[in-house]
């Protein structure tokens, strides 16, 4: 569903949130500017990219809002030295929805700002690589490997992949778990996530329910961390944790690939799409916000661009 981007036509409104958005700002500050229409990390994100150009900006002694063309081109020339294309799209992306929201001038829209775009996408085509799939073998192949262990670790690990694939989760997602979010009946095991309840298959409630049991524990984090003396840790695990868990499989593998948090979310959405699912109910299980990111993942590029238009408003580059 395309995002309706709401505009500020109040004068002194507009006046209010150009003083508050001409010096770094607080995620709260693009929260309430766009009327908190995106998820919590697209606002991190756009948080970064504001606050990155803003302070640009200020470096250089000119204003970040209405942005002149000039200074939004020579901000672009200097991180594309170490940023991706896919980056700097994203900085576009960012800056143009606070001018549109605002009803400025619009610079992203620019010729000068499209043919520079244009011209990092040529040169940058190497960049642009799509995360490793996880795929059903890799799955099977790990399972094979630890399913016998009797390591706590190798318990634990096969238990978050399983779990990662099936519920197509992001690291994000998988460090917030509790194991009150395990709901057990009638045989069934399911994982509660906010209004969601998502079934578990056989294998992935099996290798779930080895992991808890072996915890011994019914309150707290589904997953910590575990010394190396095989003693369990009682904070959630953080980004580094399950990174590592995450390449831990790729190395076990014998493999040249590195899985990171997106691995398992494809390799869960490539298995769904094989099995016939429709991308909207893949979309729906996912938590994707549109389904353009599924999309993306299959590499249906036509549509992405149709799902995305709200966030963008440059002239094509194609």
């Amino acid at each position: 569903m395309k995002k309706i981007v709401r505009v500020v036509t109040c004068d002194e409104t507009r006046k209010i949130y150009i003083d508050a958005f001409s010096k770094p700002i607080d995620i709260s500050d693009i929260i309430s500017l766009l009327d908190n229409g995106y998820s919590h990390n697209s606002n991190l994100a756009m948080r970064k990219d504001w606050n990155l150009f803003t302070e640009f900006c200020l470096g250089k002694g000119v204003r970040p809002l209405p942005a002149s063309v000039t200074a939004l081109r020579l901000f672009l020339e200097s991180e594309s030295k170490r940023r991706k294309y896919a980056t700097l799209k994203r900085y576009v992306v960012t800056i143009g929805l606070v001018h549109r929201t605002l009803s400025l001038s619009d610079p992203c829209s620019s010729t000068t700002i499209t043919t520079l775009m244009a011209q990092f996408r040529q040169n940058k085509q190497s960049d642009a690589r799509s995360a490793e799939s996880f795929t059903a073998k890799h799955l099977k192949d790990i399972t094979k490997l630890l399913e016998h262990s009797k390591r706590l670790s190798d318990i634990r690990d096969l238990a978050i992949y399983h779990l990662m694939f099936e519920c197509m989760l992001k690291r994000s997602e998988l460090k917030q778990l509790n194991v009150g979010d395990i709901c057990r009946l009638n045989g069934e095991i399911s994982l509660k996530m906010g209004q969601s309840k998502y079934r578990l298959s056989y294998h992935t409630a099996q290798y779930l329910s080895r992991w808890i049991d072996a915890t011994a524990r019914h309150t707290g984090p589904l997953f910590t961390s575990i010394d190396r003396h095989g003693l369990l840790g009682q904070a959630p695990l953080d980004d580094s944790s399950i990174y590592r868990i995450l390449r831990k499989a790729s190395t076990k593998l014998g493999l040249k690939v590195k899985f990171s948090g997106q691995s398992l979310r494809i390799g869960g959405l490539s298995k769904l799409v094989n099995q016939g699912v429709k991308v909207k109910e893949i979309q729906k299980r996912g938590r994707w916000q549109s389904v353009a990111m599924p999309y993306y993942y299959l590499s249906n590029k036509a549509y992405i661009e149709e799902d995305l238009v709200v966030f963008k408003k440059i002239k094509p580059i194609d």
